[in-house]
This record gives structure tokens, C-alpha cells and sequence, in this order.
């Protein structure tokens, strides 16, 4: 598995330079409960409608409902009037999701062990095993932040093949 490129200091500046080269497409805030994964998901499947194959939304939609879903269980987003936001935007042959929450005290987003029998914790190594690049920044005014850019079609960046596995809209 590789290693998410990490900035702990100078977030906002690496965040700007993540933007380069690509045109946001949308943003939007959701409250910070599970049925956020599912809102997020159809929101930024409908953005990028047109802008993707139907393998690569398949992917993305797999992939924004772990991000989020690990943004609502694992930050500060989850309190009263939490928040997670939702940055989509496309590049010339890149999809660049970015999942910023309110931060957390307690846990930084990490690639966890798991076995057959695990019910939870393949969130983050799905991003690393289907996306081209990923990574996590964290801010402690901004809050933390995981996003992911895949390609427009698959190609050999993504060895292990895609997909097969769908959410109910």
C-alpha cells in the first residue's frame, strides 16, 4: 500500500496547490450524520454525470461513501451542528474528490488491518488500492481533510481491477 502524501503544517497551502490544473465543479456543506455518506454520494454522482465513465462512478461512489462515512464516525463532525463538506472538481484526465470535517482530537484517518471476518476499517484502503493518488491534511482551524483523484477511464494505475460492488440512490 503506498502512503498518503501528508502536510501537518502549511494545510491550506497544499490544499491551493492540490486545486491546480483542475476546474471545482462543486462544493456543498451536509450535516454531519450517516445518511450524509448517501446525500453526498447522489450529489456528486449527479455533478459528475457526463464527466465519467460508468466504471468510474461506480468507483467514485464506493469511495465517497467511505470518506464520508469515516468523516461523520471518526471527527468532530458528528456533534450538534457538525459539518462535512464536500469539494468535487475535474481535470484534464482527473476526478478530484476532497471530504473536509471538523477535525478531530482523538483520530487521524489511517489505513487500518483488517481480516476476513472485520465488519469495519477497509474504508481508506479501498481509496489506496482504486485511487490514483490520495491523501490527508490536517488543519486545526480548517478541521481534517481526506480526498482522492481517479482517472477519467481505468488504466493501469488501478492493478486490482474495479468494482462490481453498488449502493442503492
Amino acid at each position: 500500500m503506498s502512503a498518503p502524501e501528508q502536510d501537518v503544517s502549511g494545510a491550506a497551502d497544499t490544499a491551493a496547490g492540490r486545486w491546480d490544473g483542475l476546474r471545482i465543479v462543486g462544493r456543498r456543506d451536509f450535516p454531519g450524520i450517516a445518511q450524509s455518506a448517501g446525500a453526498a454520494r447522489r450529489w456528486a454522482l449527479e455533478l459528475l454525470e457526463g464527466h465519467a465513465s460508468a466504471e468510474r462512478l461506480e468507483t467514485l461512489e464506493l469511495l465517497i461513501s467511505e470518506v464520508v462515512t469515516n468523516a461523520v464516525l471518526h471527527s468532530d463532525s458528528a456533534r450538534p451542528g457538525g459539518l462535512v463538506t464536500v469539494r468535487v472538481g475535474v481535470g484534464d484526465d482527473l476526478i478530484h474528490i476532497e471530504v473536509i470535517d471538523d477535525g478531530s482530537a482523538t483520530s487521524v484517518p489511517v489505513i487500518r488491518t483488517t481480516d476476513d471476518d472485520s465488519l469495519s476499517g477497509r474504508g481508506l484502503s479501498w481509496v489506496d488500492r482504486l485511487a490514483c493518488a490520495w491523501g490527508t491534511d490536517r488543519d486545526d482551524e480548517v478541521g481534517g481533510a481526506v480526498w482522492f483523484r481517479l482517472r477519467h477511464s481505468p488504466s493501469p494505475p488501478f492493478p486490482h481491477g474495479e468494482g462490481g460492488l453498488r449502493f442503492p440512490r
